[in-house]
């Protein structure tokens, strides 16, 4: 069913919603929406709203609310990926597959192996990925946005990880000993834990940003004998982290 996200919250007693702007074109001239037809709002308190559409044109489309319930599509687990820069399908495909998969938050990452090269805060291309993490969490039911943030630089990134997560994962290809589902036996998923996991780019990361990582507090892990490309790190990681929170 067709979901949007609504700024704001929607009001429990509301029988009837009006969506203008950009939305109401998209319903009406993208998706081609007409009365009779259901789709999903989402508001800022993470309630599904499930409505019938009664009229439908370019400027506004009018819906009758037939039942509203609390989303439950997120995780346990509050995940931020911090993603290697990467050439451009390996990035968007990282993104939607990690929104896809749980991410909370996804910040681009400058490391000294990045072929791609974007100066902080002048990331034209930003706009971009979280259109695509909006269309991810439209697709899967999530009861957010997750936010793409502005490059930033890897220290910059491990200082903010390190403050902020409960626990910081460093996935690296040289990593032997590292046990990522040993790390993840710690873990108390009942207590929303707050995980933050680096990405390397497509020449992973260097030994110095290893070791740069682990002391700032960081976990080396290793995700495996296979190495995968950067594309797949993350939401392998975060179908891990799925599966020990939410399916055993």
């Amino acid at each position: 069913m067709t979901r949007l996200f609504i700024d704001g919250k929607i009001d429990q007693t509301t029988e009837t919603y009006e969506i203008t702007g950009d939305e109401a074109r998209y319903l009406a001239d993208v998706l081609r929406m007409r009365p009779g037809e259901s789709l999903i709002l989402c508001d800022s308190d993470r309630i599904d709203h499930v409505c019938e559409i009664v009229s439908a044109s370019k400027a506004l489309v009018a819906v009758s609310v037939r039942d509203r319930h609390p989303n439950e599509n997120e995780p346990r687990f509050t995940a931020t990926i911090y993603q290697g820069l990467a050439k451009g399908e390996r990035m968007d495909l990282s993104i939607q597959k990690s929104v896809e998969l749980g991410a909370t938050r996804y910040v681009p990452t400058s490391c000294s192996r990045s072929i791609v090269k974007i100066k902080e805060g002048k990331d034209g291309k930003r706009d971009r990925w979280q259109a695509i993490a909006l269309e991810a969490a439209r697709q899967c039911g999530r009861g957010i946005v997750p936010k793409v943030d502005n490059v930033m630089n890897l220290e910059a990134a491990l200082k903010e990880a390190k403050e902020s997560c409960d626990l910081v994962l460093f996935p690296w290809e040289e990593e032997k000993e590292g046990n990522l589902g040993k790390v993840l036996d710690s873990v108390d998923f009942e207590k929303q834990p707050k995980i933050a996991v680096f990405i390397g780019p497509e020449g992973g990361f260097s030994e110095e940003e290893a070791k740069l990582a682990e002391s700032h507090g960081a976990k080396l892990v290793t995700l495996g004998k296979r190495i995968l490309r950067t594309e797949t790190a993350a939401p392998a990681v975060l179908a891990m982290l799925v599966y020990r929170s939410e399916l055993i």
